[in-house]
């Protein structure tokens, strides 16, 4: 065997890799209801032992999160992170599958989604690796307009093919930030279609570069690119994120819509709009931190038990303040 036929099959056997996402699709869809209830937290544990790099980060993200060294705690609250994510998994696989179960979606009593796509400048939502982004595309095709989501490709290329096609036999068109130098002018393009384009915000892709913005406590950076691809295109921007809050039983939280006008290019009014938004995903984070779906360190390398009493001073620094609210 050839040393390219070696390294392919390598990358199918990780894993990550295309062969065990493919035994996993069958394990979701024609398993029994046993199974798919009691697997996902075994195999999520035998990962969660087997790959170091991903728990270190996940424990290290935890850590300041729930404003705690990494010790025993933080690595419990990083394995129920790893169960989280493969729940949510084994459901939107089967939620895709050719055997779906009924899915419980708790909707918002507003739709600033419709309100925006009614202007015809289509919308930038914005959201995470956090929940259940994938259970939510079936719902926004019922807006009855294309939906693009932007998106790096997979780290393991054995499934880059795999995913694209199962997100477009969704509905939701894949648009690749690192295809082209063209993909920003996709992203645009969509826009002025009047279609939805959906980046996320814990990852830099798309227009624009990075900025520094507060996130628990320390400054971090995020992309800026959605902000920027929403003033180009005079799109509105609305945060939509979908936890998970129980078994095949979601939420779609919308947060207050934005708009950034091409008049306003000064750096003050996108810090103030990002702010904003990363603000409410620190929020959703707090009230739902084992789905936040970050398996590297997110912050700059810092000591640990540093961190976490800068979070922890943060918190009894406002707790004056809540107690006279």
């Amino acid at each position: 065997m050839d040393p390219g036929t070696t390294s392919i099959w390598k990358e199918r056997l990780r894993f990550d890799g295309l062969w065990w996402r493919k035994f996993a699709y069958l394990g979701c869809v024609y398993g029994p209801e046993w199974w798919k209830r009691c697997s996902p937290a075994a195999i999520a544990a035998i990962i969660f032992a087997l790959v170091g790099r991903n728990r270190r980060g996940a424990i290290a993200n935890l850590a300041r999160v729930c404003g705690e060294p990494t010790g025993p705690r933080a690595t419990l609250t990083a394995l129920r992170m790893f169960s989280e994510f493969a729940h949510c998994m084994t459901e939107t696989m089967e939620y895709y599958g050719p055997r779906p179960q009924p899915i419980q979606l708790d909707r918002p009593e507003t739709d600033p989604l419709a309100d925006a796509l009614r202007e015809g400048h289509g919308a930038v939502i914005v959201t995470g690796h956090f929940g259940n982004w994938d259970i939510a595309g079936k719902v926004l095709r019922e807006y009855q307009r294309p939906i693009n989501m932007v998106m790096a490709r997979e780290n393991n290329t054995s499934t880059h093919d795999y995913v694209r096609q199962a997100r477009e036999q969704a509905g939701v068109r894949v648009i690749y930030s690192d295809s082209s130098v063209f993909s920003s002018l996709n992203m645009i393009a969509a826009l002025r279609r009047n279609e939805i384009v959906a980046l996320q915000l814990d990852r830099t892709v798309g227009t624009g570069g990075a900025r520094l913005v507060p996130f628990f406590g320390l400054p971090t950076t995020f992309p800026s690119g959605p902000f920027v691809l929403a003033r180009l295109a005079e799109a509105p921007l609305i945060p939509v994120f979908v936890p998970r809050l129980g078994t095949r039983h979601y939420a779609i939280r919308v947060g207050t819509r934005q708009q950034l006008s091409r008049a306003c290019r000064d750096s003050a009014a996108l810090d103030e709009v990002m702010t904003a938004v990363v603000g409410l995903f620190e929020q959703m984070i707090r009230e739902f931190p084992t789905q936040w779906f970050q398996f590297a360190s997110f912050w700059p390398v810092a000591s640990p038990t540093a961190e976490a009493a800068s979070v922890a001073a943060d918190r009894r620094s406002e707790e004056p303040r809540r107690a006279q609210r």
